[in-house]
């Protein structure tokens, strides 16, 4: 049997837990463990997933031992590997996120444009204290970081804790995209292999393959400019995120030698997707009267129940999964292959050594490896390097407490560009995050 390792779930109160709780189960024999620690600030929301969590362990995992805190001290200490998650101010911020931005007519998303910046300040903020408090405890312990925004958080880790080699930032839209590639396709996901390049939420697949070289590239790009795309769990996906991958369709018929993640459209489309946006009705809520009101319902009814009878054992194929194959993949020293996000340090010879970059990789008890890319054209490279400058101006304006570096970032991000919104939107995010971070 394998190694057992002792893992902290850090934002236990996201509705994504019990998925999480279930990819564990099924993954016991590959990633075994003696010890889950739930942590979260906020006891109340933890708490309304809490029997549910903790039945189905005690149905599937008794052998795993279960601890609920709100004590950092007993989440980070004596620990393997810490699942973090963060979305720090909660549903309440990012419906401000989303929302603030539209009353400017720019783009209301919580990871890109002004959104993805206001939630990236909070974001680097909590990390940094958490990275702290757990490197008291131990140099050893691996941080598989999905705290969003990631490419904005994994900069700025970076900057913050440039010599710790045990935090890997993660992001599930690669795999995802994989995985409906790979039932677009009829081909099996474990089968495939993809050449990728760009920053997080900002990127293109260049070459898709099997394990025995046949190359599926020209059938996909075909099948996207000539059918609407769709995810894998299409039936399970709201409006609007099926239309994010419809857009793909739309990208493609203009300029088919890439397939585009489907974050590109907010930079591509940005006024098309203003316009069908609702103010007053946002992800934000679409995402709480959905899936989170869903998955606290069915947390409440195991409240009653020593069983599972007449409960679904909930799991996620997309974020549990990569999050649970990467653990799986450092502790055994597996050398999996995912697109990964590292430092650049010549993978891309023509871009910016310091920027981290999303590319196809290996990832093994030495962390994440990028495979060599080569140089990029000048489109992508002119797309990347405004893109690389916003990350890095907003990690700077967060570091120095720097408004004008974030009147900066703001104006170059592709979703704003006019200075006088970016101002406008700065002085509104900057007052109602006054909780969180602050600039001079």
């Amino acid at each position: 049997m394998r190694k057992q390792h002792v893992i902290t779930i850090s934002g236990a109160g996201s509705a994504r837990v019990p998925a999480l709780v279930g990819t564990l189960v099924n993954y016991k024999e590959r990633f075994p463990l003696s010890k889950i620690i739930f942590y979260d600030i906020d006891k109340e929301r933890m708490g309304l997933m809490e029997a549910y969590d903790r039945l189905v362990l005690k149905s599937y995992y008794p052998e795993c031992e279960v601890v609920f805190t709100t004590d950092e001290d007993e989440a980070y200490r004596d620990v393997d590997f810490i699942f973090c998650q963060m979305r720090v101010g909660k549903t309440l911020m990012r419906s401000l996120d989303e929302k603030i931005p539209l009353r400017y007519g720019l783009v209301g998303q919580e990871t890109c444009g002004p959104g993805g910046f206001a939630y990236g300040m909070r974001s680097l903020g909590a990390m940094k204290e958490m990275v702290e408090k757990v490197r008291f405890y131990s140099k050893d312990t691996w941080i598989l970081n999905y705290t969003n925004p990631a490419a904005i958080v994994a900069l700025g880790l970076d900057r913050l804790f440039p010599d710790d080699k045990r935090i890997l930032n993660l992001c599930d839209q690669p795999f995802s995209l994989m995985k409906s590639y790979s039932k677009i396709l009829g081909v099996p996901q474990e089968s495939l292999r993809a050449r990728y390049f760009g920053l997080n939420h900002f990127g293109w697949f260049t070459e898709l393959t099997d394990t025995e070289g046949n190359d599926y590239f020209d059938t996909l790009r075909s099948y996207l400019k000539d059918h609407d795309f769709k995810p894998f769990n299409a039936e399970q996906r709201s409006k609007s995120w099926l239309d994010t991958y419809v857009r793909v369709n739309k990208y493609m018929r203009l300029m088919d030698e890439y397939i585009p993640t489907t974050y590109m459209q907010y930079y591509m489309f940005p006024d098309e997707i203003v316009e069908e946006s609702d103010p007053d009705y946002t992800r934000a809520d679409e995402s709480r009267d959905s899936r989170e009101k869903e998955v606290f319902e069915l947390c409440a009814r195991a409240a009653r129940k020593d069983h599972m009878d007449g409960l679904e054992m909930l799991t996620n194929s997309v974020f549990g999964n990569l999050m649970v194959e990467v653990a799986e993949s450092i502790a055994y020293d597996l050398n999996k292959e995912f697109i990964v996000m590292v430092k650049n340090q010549g993978i891309i010879d023509n871009f910016e050594p310091e920027a981290i970059v999303e590319v196809a990789g290996t990832i093994g008890k030495d962390g994440a490896k990028g495979y060599p890319f080569g140089p990029i054209k000048p489109y992508y490279k002119g797309l990347m390097e405004g893109q690389y400058a916003y990350e890095l101006l907003t990690v700077e304006a967060f570091l120095e407490k720097d408004y004008t570096k974030a009147l900066m970032a703001l104006t170059l991000n592709r979703t704003v560009v006019d200075p006088s919104k970016a101002k406008a939107v700065l002085d509104d995010l900057m007052a109602a995050n006054k909780d969180y971070w602050t600039l001079r």
